[in-house]
């Protein structure tokens, strides 16, 4: 079943003016306005109470406390840790060990079901953005996430300039955010248990008019709301983890298609980099102070000239 933030985006292009604004509201509050009366929903949302209800039933809800459960049980969801999920697999017979095979079909299944929500026109517009190189791409993630962060990163930095990877502690993150303008683009990983600093980063992003591309669990970081595009993946599998292996493989669908995008500029700037590594390697490789064998590599190069 698609979570409450999953309708309303699918939904978005058939709503009506009030209930975009319901939805807007809902989403920059999430899950907050959701959790409150239909009266003071309707307030928050500068509506009516008939039209909140109008809203929850054109996302798939029979009643405000059908809609509100669903909340609920999201919630209950995403504040899931290591620990909580080791306690509720100890109440399982068959959970002491996790069998290869359960998780790897798991894993299958995620993966199929992200690439049913990678949008074609989602990843047609991130493709455009990162293929102008005018635009400085930075990448940030959280604990976990970040890892994801410096493997895109890994990709980005050789198909085209001025790719940065916000990195280290987050009181050093502001050295990047104020290099941040209208003409950057903001790459922001980050899953279930979300951490506040990522969303204050985007905020601040969003602040200096850059485009924010969010990357994301199905429950959807708060920093989602914020952003331009949202990506969204299943993260869960039978381990005391998430899995962002669905996500990442989006991420390089995406790389794939901005590597077609960008073609002999692409292929340019690879060769260029490799041709750069090829002469340091050589270089450190004929000085003795650097490799072992140097030496060796030195009298050959002068009994060769």
């Amino acid at each position: 079943m698609a979570n409450i933030t999953e309708r309303i985006r699918r939904e978005m292009s058939q709503f009506t003016r009030t209930e975009r604004r319901i939805a807007h509201v809902l989403l920059s509050s999430y899950p907050a306005a959701g959790l409150e009366t239909v009266a003071q929903f309707a307030a928050r949302a500068e509506t009516s109470g008939p039209s909140i209800l109008r809203f929850i039933g054109k996302i798939g809800f029979r009643s405000y406390a059908e809609f509100q459960q669903q909340l609920r049980e999201e919630i209950t969801a995403v504040l899931q840790s290591p620990l909580t999920r080791s306690r509720a697999g100890e109440e399982q017979e068959d959970s002491a060990e996790v069998r290869i095979s359960a998780f790897g079909s798991r894993i299958i299944e995620n993966i199929t079901k992200a690439l049913e929500l990678l949008d074609e026109n989602t990843v047609e517009a991130i493709t455009t953005l990162l293929a102008d190189d005018r635009r400085p791409v930075y990448l940030i993630g959280g604990r976990f996430s970040r890892a994801n962060a410096q493997w895109i990163y890994q990709f980005l930095r050789e198909m085209r300039p001025r790719v940065h990877l916000v990195d280290g502690q987050p009181s050093t993150w502001v050295d990047h955010l104020v290099d941040l303008d209208r003409r950057s683009v903001l790459i922001l990983f980050d899953y279930r248990r979300y951490q506040a600093d990522v969303k204050s980063f985007a905020e601040q992003a969003v602040a200096r008019k850059a485009t924010v591309v969010a990357v994301t669990d199905e429950w959807m970081s708060p920093a989602a709301a914020l952003a331009d595009y949202v990506i969204t993946a299943p993260v869960a599998v039978p381990s005391l983890f998430d899995s962002s292996i669905a996500s990442l493989m989006q991420m390089e669908a995406i790389i794939a298609r901005l590597g077609e995008r960008l073609g002999a500029r692409g292929h340019k700037r690879i060769a260029e980099i490799e041709q750069a590594r090829f002469a340091h390697e050589g270089q450190e490789r004929s000085s003795p102070a650097t490799s072992e064998g140097g030496e060796k590599v030195l009298s050959h190069q002068q009994k060769t000239s």
